[in-house]
C-alpha cells in the first residue's frame, strides 16, 4: 500500500513559517531547501494550504509565504485536513461482486470500525498544535 508524504511535508514546510513568523515572508526555495524538495512541490502544497487557509501568498520578489494566523491555531487535523483525502480508508474501486456474500456485505461491516478509526486519528491529530511542533525543534 502505498502511503503519502504530504502530511508531513506540509507540517515541516509550516513549521519552517511558524519559527520565521513575525520577520516576513519565506520563499518556497527556502522551504524546500530545509524539507530537501523541488520549490514546485512546495508552491503546490502551499496553493492547497491557502485555499484552506492556513497560509497566505505574497507575490513579488520578496514574496514567498506566511502563516495565515498564529501557531497555536493550527491543528495537525487542519494541516491533515487540508492536503490529504478526505477519508483515510477506501473501500473498493469498483463495485465488487454482489453474488458473494463476503463482497456484498463488506461495506455495511467495515463502515463502523473504518469511521471510529478516522475519527480517532482526527481526535488525536487535533491534540497538537503546529506551535508545539514548531517549539520543540531545538
Amino acid at each position: 500500500m502505498l502511503s503519502s508524504s504530504r502530511f508531513i511535508v506540509a507540517i515541516h514546510a509550516l513549521s519552517v513559517l511558524a519559527r520565521h513568523a513575525n520577520k516576513g515572508p519565506v520563499c518556497s526555495s527556502a522551504i524546500a531547501t530545509s524539507v530537501d524538495t523541488n520549490p514546485v512541490v512546495i508552491r503546490r502544497l502551499m496553493a492547497e494550504l491557502e485555499k484552506a487557509k492556513l497560509v497566505r501568498a505574497t507575490a513579488g520578489r520578496s514574496g514567498g509565504f506566511e502563516l495565515e494566523r498564529n501557531a497555536d491555531g493550527i491543528t495537525l487535523a487542519d494541516i491533515y485536513q487540508a492536503v490529504e483525502d478526505e477519508t483515510v480508508f477506501r473501500m473498493h474501486k469498483t463495485d465488487p461482486n454482489s453474488k458473494c456474500p463476503v463482497a456484498c456485505q463488506m461495506g455495511k461491516i467495515l463502515g463502523a470500525p473504518l469511521r471510529a478509526a478516522e475519527s480517532a486519528l482526527s481526535l488525536s491529530l487535533a491534540r497538537t498544535t503546529l506551535k508545539d511542533v514548531a517549539e520543540a525543534v531545538h
